[in-house]
């Protein structure tokens, strides 16, 4: 255990020294309008990729971590970060859900967020297949999967949201018995990535929220089916939801939300 929490440690250590220079690396190349309509870098979460996958290769050779479940996860965070990569350097916001990506494609549009929503669904799969044995638990973890990372991108538009959003999630896994240890060395970059975001210096934009969403999905695949099921269920609806309103207005109606939602976030 002592060498997990090390680890740990490490991967928060080493956010805390990359996030001033990732910063300034990608701010004369990459920048989009934050919801103050202020000028900051875009992609941040690409701190994500950079030390939770070298500590888990890390753990993987110390043998703190199985070499099938470290390379299932390094796997999903490479690949998952690579489509928000996509999503942060050459997307557009024209077309937004679900709906609005798919809808433009008949049209003849191809848009990265299709891009994204296609082949994350073949990850999604792939990943899926692994982790389930026979058909419903494979389309379970397929939509768990594909759910979460596009939530994250959902939360990903207020300071801080996204970040605490998996905060909480990981505190629910503590406290049911589901988290993994790459969850707690991601809860490590996460941690020290948010004061950045929280001050809305930086967005961690897709490429950190698909890596915070894929591996919650990711994690999802453990739980019964039972359990899986009303997770999927309650994605389902919350992306009806999102379709239709703003989940940002529905978090300001309610004020324990809202209060959390605020907490840490630099004053306008």
């Amino acid at each position: 255990m002592y060498r997990v929490l090390v680890l740990t440690a490490i991967n928060f250590l080493l956010t805390v020294y990359l996030m001033p220079m990732l910063t300034e690396m990608i701010r004369p190349r990459q920048a989009g309008l934050n919801y103050q309509n202020q000028e900051v870098p875009i992609g941040l979460g690409l701190v994500f990729i950079l030390t939770v996958v070298p500590i888990t290769v890390l753990a993987i050779f110390l043998r703190a971590v199985p070499l099938s479940t470290g390379v299932i996860y390094i796997i999903t965070i490479l690949s998952f970060g690579f489509l928000g990569i996509i999503d942060d350097t050459i997307g557009s916001r024209e077309a937004r859900g679900f709906t609005g990506h798919f809808r433009a494609l008949f049209q003849g549009l191809l848009t990265t967020g299709a891009i994204k929503a296609l082949f994350g669904v073949i990850l999604a799969f792939l990943v899926a297949v692994i982790k389930a044995d026979g058909v419903i638990n494979t389309i379970l973890n397929v939509f768990s999967i594909t759910l979460f990372a596009n939530l994250f991108n959902l939360l990903d538009v207020r300071p801080g949201r996204a970040g605490k959003f998996y905060l909480f999630w990981f505190l629910l896994s503590y406290i049911f018995g589901y988290p993994s240890i790459i969850m707690l060395f991601l809860l490590a970059a996460v941690i020290g990535y948010l004061p950045w975001d929280l001050k809305a210096e930086v967005m961690m934009g897709d490429v950190g929220s698909n890596v915070l969403g894929a591996i919650i999905g990711l994690s999802v695949t453990e739980f019964s089916i039972t359990n899986k099921v009303i997770v999927v269920v309650v994605l389902a609806i919350i992306h009806l939801y999102a379709e239709k309103a703003s989940l940002s207005q529905l978090i300001e109606k309610i004020p324990i939300l809202n209060y959390i939602d605020n907490i840490g976030r630099k004053k306008v």
